[in-house]
């Protein structure tokens, strides 16, 4: 076994009696799979495009709405609200974007359940994924898998590569196709020194070329990529790469924003230079002061400062 596969094969025993990797076990690997229906589904794509716009920590605003019972935008309650009322349910809970999610959803909805009926396209390859899981873990069954990821994030707005996955396993219905967050990269950027460059990872072909090479070391170390993610995501619960200088090129904190190089440039600040980031939530590119990193939010998306001008003049 090579290094790396040894690496992974340690995480996950060190990790193995977490809860969050016991129940990804429980519902990914062991558990028959069951086929989710209208309300499920939508359920689950509620959440993903929701995490994919912040943060879902354990006692998050996402994690809390998540919780809520009787849900907040069931199926059978949402086709009778107008979206004023959906924005308003988002941002009453302190979750941000709810214009944005908002027009997701509609668009979602309509295209599933209205006269294209797009639930039509999605729910036989739920059935397929239902039906594979039925057998043994086999490094075949990839193919299947990213074929429905590929369907979800072509079809759906707002689901890219990472979330297209991420509803996936959510929906205990794959274990081989995983969705690369920021703590799944911190950790192969730490430990094992990938040097992924985060917001690169939402592009498809990048985001696929690293899961190629997970799911290779994963199969050499006798590891389901799904029980790694799960096991890679507790030991990032603390936050990316804490150990890590915060300049140090891969570093990620803890509102998703990644360091990418030193430019050299000087800084705003006393005796600082000017780091080139990129936000893993959205893939804006921006310069910042590096006594700014550990706390910094993406000016785009997270309504954080204007970047720095990281470009030679």
């Amino acid at each position: 076994m090579n290094v790396e596969a040894t690496a992974i094969r340690k995480l996950v025993e060190q990790k193995s009696p977490d809860r969050t990797v016991v129940e990804r076990i429980k519902y990914n690997v062991a558990e028959k799979a069951v086929l989710p229906n209208r309300e499920v589904f939508w359920r689950q794509l509620v959440i993903a495009l929701l995490t994919s716009q912040q943060r879902s920590t354990e006692g998050s605003p996402v994690s809390r709405f998540a919780q809520e019972s009787p849900f907040p935008l069931a199926l059978h309650e949402y086709n009778k609200l107008k979206d004023s009322q959906v924005e308003v349910a988002i941002r009453s809970r302190s979750l941000r974007f709810g214009n944005r999610i908002t027009g997701f959803l509609r668009e979602n909805y309509t295209w599933l359940f209205g006269p294209d009926n797009g639930w039509a396209t999605i729910e036989p390859l739920l059935k397929k994924l239902v039906k594979q899981r039925e057998s043994l873990p086999e490094i075949s069954q990839i193919a299947l898998e990213r074929d429905v990821a590929h369907v979800l994030g072509e079809k759906l707005r707002g689901i890219g590569p990472k979330q297209s996955r991420n509803l996936l396993q959510e929906l205990a219905l794959t274990r081989y196709e995983i969705p690369l967050d920021s703590r799944v990269a911190g950790w192969l950027n730490e430990n094992l020194g990938w040097g992924i460059p985060i917001p690169q990872l939402a592009g498809k072909r990048y985001y696929e070329g690293v899961l190629d090479r997970v799911q290779s070391v994963c199969q050499a170390a006798g590891v389901l990529p799904a029980v790694f993610d799960a096991a890679a995501w507790v030991a990032g619960k603390s936050g990316a790469p804490s150990a890590r200088p915060t300049t140090v090129p891969g570093y990620v904190n803890h509102r998703g924003q990644v360091v990418i190089r030193n430019t050299g440039l000087p800084g705003t600040d006393h005796l600082q230079m000017i780091y080139q980031l990129g936000c893993s939530n959205c893939g804006h590119i921006y310069g910042a002061n590096g006594s700014d990193i550990h706390d910094r939010k993406c000016p785009k998306c997270q309504d954080g400062a204007k970047g720095l001008d990281y470009k030679a003049r």
